[in-house]
Parts: structure tokens; C-alpha cells; sequence
């Protein structure tokens, strides 16, 4: 092949291969209504719907109070954030000392402002693997917590991955709100 022709074969296979491994990448996913669901829309399933999460979902200015990362003085405030270029479009539940909080789906995230203390948070997979991760704060303590793809060959699987806080930041930013939660301590049981 001479060199022009290898150079008009580049320009127009380039594009088409980086689209392709783009593909691959988790796309945010796409608002059904303003305050109704978020859904995951991956641009491989040909306009069919992926999983959705119901709402009521944050509103716009909840949104951008939630990017200043600022710590509540009354509660601990943990994120948890789930963004990552080869997440596929599976629903994980988070649940916090054993009870459920909130699902997320690719390029999401959940703010949670709970009380004082040492806390369990889970993961919970669609296939029922659990993964756990303890956390320990007091009233004005800041916590980010990333939900990591692991890709295997057959299957993808979840887990907690520990980053620094502005990578975390920088992720949640690239992710929509869709939980602002205010938890109180559970109730003892009896």
C-alpha cells in the first residue's frame, strides 16, 4: 500500500475504531422526565431501554450543591460513586449496616448523610455477590467511596476501590445525582 493510500485508509478507519472502543465506555444515562426515572441508554442495545432507576430524583440546584463536596456539621457525609469507563449496565444496590439505600447504575451517584460511628456499607451485585466496606466518621467528616468495575472475560463483577478525593471528585462531577439522602440511626431491634 503507498503511503497516500495508507493515509486516506487511516483517516477513515480511525474514526470508525474509536467509536467502536467508545461504545464500550459507560455513557451517562438519560433522564425518562425532569424528577421521574434515570435510565442507562448504551448506545450497543440499538435504542432498546437498559435498566432504570425510579425517582424522585435530585433537582438541578440540589445537584450543583452537592458538586461543592462540603460537609455537613450535623451528620457524617459519605458519597458513594460509581463511574468508570467499562462499567456495563447492571443495577448494584448499596445498602448501609444491612439495610437497603439506594440502587445505582453507571455514572451515578448517591449522597448520603448519616449519623456519627463506625458503619458497614455493602454492595450488592445483580448476581448476589456482596461486597462490604467499613467506614468510620464523625459529625462534619467527608467520605467518597468508589464503586469499581471488575471486568472478567465471562462476567463483570463490583467492588469498593479506594481513590484520592479529588479523583473521586473529579468522577462524581462526570456522574448524575440520584440519591440526597438524610439517614437517621436504625431503629434497635427488638
Amino acid at each position: 500500500m503507498t503511503q497516500t493510500r495508507w493515509h486516506a485508509f487511516a483517516r477513515r478507519a480511525l474514526p470508525v475504531a474509536l467509536l467502536g472502543l467508545a461504545g464500550c465506555a459507560a455513557l451517562p444515562g438519560r433522564e425518562a422526565q425532569v424528577g421521574g426515572a434515570y435510565c442507562f441508554l448504551n448506545p450497543l442495545a440499538h435504542g432498546r431501554p437498559g435498566p432504570c432507576l425510579d425517582g424522585p430524583l435530585p433537582d438541578e440546584k440540589t445537584t450543583q450543591d452537592a458538586w461543592h463536596f462540603a460537609p455537613d456539621p450535623q451528620a457524617l457525609t459519605v458519597y458513594v460513586v460509581r463511574q468508570n469507563w467499562s462499567d456495563g449496565p447492571h443495577r448494584v444496590g448499596v445498602f448501609l449496616d444491612g439495610r437497603p439505600v439506594a440502587d445505582t447504575l453507571p455514572a451515578t451517584t448517591l449522597r448520603l448523610r448519616i449519623p456519627t460511628g463506625v458503619h458497614m456499607f455493602a454492595l450488592k451485585s445483580e448476581d448476589g455477590r456482596v461486597r462490604t466496606l467499613s467506614v468510620d466518621g464523625r459529625a462534619g467528616d467527608l467520605r467518597l467511596l468508589h464503586i469499581a468495575t471488575v471486568a472478567g472475560l465471562w462476567h463483570t463483577d463490583y467492588d469498593w476501590d479506594l481513590e484520592p478525593d479529588a479523583v473521586l471528585q473529579a468522577r462524581a462531577r462526570r456522574t448524575r445525582l440520584v440519591a440526597d439522602l438524610r439517614l437517621h440511626p436504625a431503629a434497635p431491634m427488638k
